[in-house]
């Protein structure tokens, strides 16, 4: 069964769903149920379910559309970090360019 990626329009959730192609549109026709935190005014603290809007995301296949590498987004500092260390220990890595 293929894989279909969703979202809350709301709170942003993603999720992921196994389904048949015809059951595809079922997440989106039910509110998200995702747990987000009361607002602070209203009465009694704790969490409820966000309620918003779940819509179909499409995700390109084999990591075309990865932000990182169309330059959208810059890697984080965890990958930085990794690719640093990677660096040091790789012989002949010395002289990699990894300016981000």
């Amino acid at each position: 069964m293929p894989t279909y990626d969703y979202r809350c329009e709301k709170c942003g959730h993603e999720f992921e769903e196994n389904l048949k192609i015809a059951d595809r549109k079922i997440p989106t026709e039910e509110l998200c149920e995702e747990q987000i935190l009361q607002n602070e005014n209203s009465v009694g603290h704790g969490f409820e379910k966000c309620g918003g809007e779940v819509k179909q995301i499409i995700v390109a296949a084999s990591g075309l559309a990865d932000p990182v590498r169309l330059g959208i987004r810059k890697p984080d500092d965890g990958f930085k970090d990794m690719m640093k260390r990677m660096k040091k220990n790789v012989h002949g890595a010395q002289n990699m360019d990894l300016n981000f």
